[in-house]
């Protein structure tokens, strides 16, 4: 059942003519807001406990599924990226040691040509 403001209003209204202003208020505030319907009981707090166990448990072993498939594919991405730096790697290799031979037979055929000149 719930206790409408004025219906508390008029029962501490009457405790204070029963019992003195001291009592009513320690009264008052002893009994909840809205009514006894709205309190828990040790039983209700038992119950939600083993439930909010049972989903923690569940999240704990949702989260490391999700973990283990996170750690499966950074190590896919890292060896995708290991794969990708080495074949870059060896083309930039390539295209080096192509650039410096040029170099070399330009610089060759330079001196070369100034010393027909010669």
């Amino acid at each position: 059942m719930i206790t409408t403001e004025a219906e508390r209003f008029q029962m501490h209204e009457s405790l204070i003519h029963t019992h003195g202003k001291e009592v009513a208020n320690i009264i008052m505030e002893h009994l909840p807001p809205t009514g006894w319907g709205d309190v828990a009981r040790r039983s209700d707090v038992a119950g939600l406990q083993v439930l909010t166990k049972k989903d923690i448990d569940m999240l704990r072993i949702s989260i490391s599924g999700d973990m283990e498939a996170l750690r499966m594919e950074m190590q896919a991405l890292r060896l995708e990226m290991r794969s990708e730096m080495h074949m870059l790697f060896n083309q930039q290799l390539k295209w080096l040691v192509g650039l410096v031979i040029t170099a070399q037979a330009l610089g060759t055929g330079a001196l070369l040509a100034g010393m027909k000149l010669l």
